[in-house]
């Protein structure tokens, strides 16, 4: 019985294990990503992907509406109708040991490792190419009315990009509420920051060529950050969000923002080595200090820091000063 019982966990492990193809009701999220130089010829092109089957479980708006503290029989329809798409990534069930094929745009194909935990990531070397966003889309010849597609940006080897945060930097958010965040991320209607069309376009002329976003906003929230990023006409960009996560962790501590950040800001900084950055935060978190730390430890890559300072100070805290101290002021700005 014990040899049977032994055989039968194998068994199971062995088909856990194994990888499956995408099914016809299973979706790829891709995040934008980045493409940089190997050598004068080569590029590597960096994909992730989340695999994912749509569920319709009954009670489940409501259930994550208590989790939520939010009242659910108080809401209006509007509202409602935000909460349940806005939602939907963390209802899901994310499909482990899934390969694929991913498509670019001259036809060549390249395989997906197989997905653990809904994730897949790869890195692809392509021949350096003439276009700065390199397009492509999930392979399914079987399933050709889903297909999912998304872009790698590949700057020009010098030049200026700009790294900004996103919630209270681009969008209302009020992270430091932790009830009005909730009610802004999932039911009110999304709103742009006051002034940060201005520093959009100061730092378009500062001559930036390349948008990166940096947020500890989970990666569910993708898609509802797009479409807004596409309404209100906010530059097309790679996507640095924090890995999925579930609810009970929606909101990062201190220390995972800043490791996040500081992790993702420098990367960029080593995979273009020849460009310099300006660094768009807000004061509401650690924006000042993760920036200011980079200045210190960088100071010939950071162009400048811009700070929308939620204080109204124009930057003569006490905070900024320890922060910014022996920080040339001519690369700090405040709005």
């Amino acid at each position: 019985m014990c040899k049977i019982k032994f055989l039968i966990l194998i068994i199971s492990i062995f088909t856990s294990l194994k990888a499956s193809e995408l099914k016809s009701d299973e979706y790829v999220m891709f995040i934008p990503s980045t493409a940089y130089n190997v050598d004068n010829k080569t590029i590597i092109v960096e994909i992730n992907a989340y695999v994912y089957e749509k569920e319709r479980r009954l009670g489940a708006t409501t259930a994550l509406a208590s989790l939520l503290d939010i009242d659910i029989d108080t809401l209006n329809k509007t509202e409602k109708q935000r909460l349940y798409n806005r939602s939907a990534l963390f209802r899901i069930d994310y499909e482990s040991g899934k390969e694929f094929f991913i498509k670019f745009t001259d036809g060549s194909l390249v395989k997906m490792p197989k997905t653990n935990s809904g994730k897949g990531s790869i890195k692809v070397k392509l021949e350096k190419p003439l276009k700065r966003e390199i397009d492509f889309e999930v392979y399914k010849p079987k399933h050709k009315a889903n297909i999912q597609k998304s872009f790698a940006l590949y700057p020009a080897d010098e030049g200026v990009s700009a790294v900004f945060d996103i919630d209270d930097t681009i969008k209302i958010s009020n992270v430091l509420d932790k009830k009005a965040l909730l009610v802004n991320v999932f039911l009110n209607e999304y709103k742009t920051v006051d002034g940060i069309q201005k520093i959009f376009k100061h730092v378009q002329n500062l001559r930036a060529d390349a948008y990166h976003y940096v947020s500890a906003s989970p990666v569910q929230l993708y898609p509802v950050l797009k479409d807004f990023f596409e309404k209100e006409s906010i530059p097309k960009g790679t996507f640095h969000l924090r890995d999925a996560t579930d609810l009970n962790n929606f909101i990062p501590n201190k220390n995972t923002t800043i490791k996040h950040k500081k992790e993702n800001i420098e990367k960029l900084f080593k995979v273009y080595p020849k460009r310099k950055f300006i660094l768009i935060g807000d004061s509401g978190e650690n924006d000042p200090e993760i920036y200011a730390d980079l200045q210190r430890k960088y100071p010939g890559k950071i162009l400048q820091i811009i700070i929308h300072d939620l204080e109204n100070s124009n930057g003569t805290s006490l905070r900024f000063q320890k922060s910014f101290e022996g920080i040339d002021k001519n690369k700090l700005m405040f709005f």
